[in-house]
């Protein structure tokens, strides 16, 4: 199990070659592109939104190789500078881990309540990993990644310069059940 601190800004987006263009002329290299099917779950006994944590299972489909995982989210901290913070418990598994896990979240009462799908754009800097993302059915979105102090002012560039862009800070779930639009 990997444990950490997620810390990111996330931004929707006008345009995403311009979000691409801007990536690439500030050091980022494009390193995969990929499909992501996420699966949120609920509980009668645990308001996940009131408490403002996700559990979720994640299938990512990129080149040739899949990627299973299952993740707790905890509730989310908004910095002054807009970035956002919050506990990620992760583990990876097997594509037959990932569907036996699935099985028991459901049979210890855990309900499916959204499927979220997007195609991810990977790209990496110094620090900062960079997620551009076309959540299906809603639109374009640029996640950046902090993985240490230095990755601010990287990411702070990005921001600066993708000046028609507005920082979000619902999470994608949030985003799917406010528009009912996510396929």
């Amino acid at each position: 199990m990997v444990a950490s601190e997620e810390r990111e800004v996330k931004l929707q987006l006008s345009s995403r070659e311009e979000a691409r263009r801007i990536l690439l002329e500030t050091g980022f290299k494009h390193v995969d592109t990929c499909f992501e099917e996420d699966y949120y779950y609920s509980h009668p006994c645990v308001d996940f939104s009131a408490r403002d944590e996700a559990l979720r299972a994640r299938r990512r489909k990129c080149s040739s190789v899949e990627y299973y995982t299952i993740t707790y989210k905890g509730p989310r901290v908004i910095e002054e500078s807009g970035y956002k913070k919050r506990v990620e418990l992760e583990v990876e598994l097997t594509s037959a881990q990932w569907s036996s896990i699935r099985s028991i979240i459901e049979k210890l009462g855990f309900t499916n309540i959204a499927r979220v799908s997007k195609t991810r754009e990977l790209y990496v800097a110094e620090c900062v990993d960079a997620y551009l993302d076309e959540l299906h059915g809603v639109g374009f979105y640029l996640e950046l990644e902090l993985k240490c102090d230095r990755g601010g002012r990287v990411a702070r560039v990005v921001v600066e310069r993708l000046s028609s862009a507005q920082i979000v800070h619902e999470t994608y779930l949030e985003i799917c059940l406010k528009t009912k639009k996510c396929e």
